[in-house]
């Protein structure tokens, strides 16, 4: 199978930013293999609308980075709970080096106008961010569903809501 990840993912990415809505029923229909739709999924409306584009499983990235159990610290996951739907950056779409989308804080903003010659040094820190919560000693990479998400939650609390969502959402598609 294939995990198939639209530019709404946190993380690195194609530089080209194409949409889960675009990408995944795209891939679907050119692979005869199971597609696992990721960016942009949190919930169970969003779980529906990726089965409806073709994928048969979901990845929920920054809903389960952000989760209690998550090992990353609080200050990241506060960030998180705190974003708007805007705060995330998409980076180094010209490179060298990859792109990838992260977190709005004062650094990413600087490197988003002025770009990095070399983003990898940008995560030099990087065990700084995940786990002494200093958002600004590397990149937080983190989706633009961060502007969605409204509390830390443990991971069987968000399962168990995800599916209840889904199973709502589907009950009330029209026929």
């Amino acid at each position: 199978g294939l995990i198939v990840e639209g530019g709404e993912g946190g993380g690195f990415k194609n530089p080209k930013d194409v949409a889960s809505m675009v990408l995944i029923p795209q891939v679907c229909e050119a692979v005869d293999v199971p597609v696992v739709a990721a960016g942009g999924i949190m919930d169970g409306r969003t779980m529906a609308a990726a089965f409806a584009l073709g994928a048969e499983g979901v990845l929920m990235g920054t809903r389960i980075l952000s989760s209690a159990e998550s090992p990353v610290h609080a200050n990241w996951k506060e960030a998180i709970v705190k974003a708007d739907s805007t705060d995330t950056v998409f980076l180094n779409r010209s490179g060298p080096g990859p792109a990838l989308r992260a977190l709005r804080t004062e650094r990413t903003t600087v490197i988003e106008k002025e770009g990095s010659p070399n983003i990898f040094g940008e995560f030099a820190r990087t065990q700084d961010v995940y786990f002494k919560g200093d958002l600004e000693a590397g990149i937080a990479l983190t989706g633009q569903v961060a502007g969605r998400i409204k509390a830390v939650k443990p991971v069987a609390q968000i399962f168990e809501e995800t599916m209840e969502e889904y199973r709502r959402t589907v009950a009330a598609l029209p026929r």
